[in-house]
């Protein structure tokens, strides 16, 4: 297999989004804060990356959830994906956890697609692998 040669300033960034990302993902777990998924398939994918927080699946009202959450926590991830439906759930989910004195915070949801590319959390777990091969690659080479 061919490996891809990057440039000295290529292989900075990727440095730079490697240790992004690190550092984003241990703040995700010591933080504890459940996370706020669309799907099953996307709880899966974050499970196999080896999240281990609480995840709530937004499969009622987001007014209903976000009571559930505001019993165990006083901040959630809302990870819902890129597209216009995810957007706008975002969004509603964000108006009600305010409406219950829940933080919630999308930074987590920004910074993963920022540095992985993710458009629909289900694919978490395969960008995660291209990117650590991507990066292996660019140690290697």
């Amino acid at each position: 297999m061919r490996v891809k040669k990057f440039s000295p300033m290529a292989v900075r960034k990727l440095q730079k989004k490697r240790k992004l990302l690190d550092r984003v993902m241990k703040e995700l777990k010591e933080s504890g804060a459940p996370l706020l998924v669309e799907g099953k398939r996307d709880r899966e994918a974050l499970e196999r990356i080896g999240v281990k927080n609480r995840i709530f699946l937004v499969n009622m009202s987001p007014d209903k959830l976000c009571l559930r959450v505001s019993k165990v926590a006083d901040e959630a991830v809302i990870l819902t994906d890129f597209d216009e439906a995810g957007q706008k759930l975002c969004r509603r989910i964000e108006e009600a956890l305010h409406s219950y004195n829940v933080l919630p915070n999308t930074e987590v949801r920004r910074k993963l697609r920022y540095l992985l590319g993710v458009y629909n959390f289900e694919d978490i777990d395969r960008r995660m692998e291209e990117f650590k091969k991507k990066i292996e690659g660019d140690m290697d080479g």
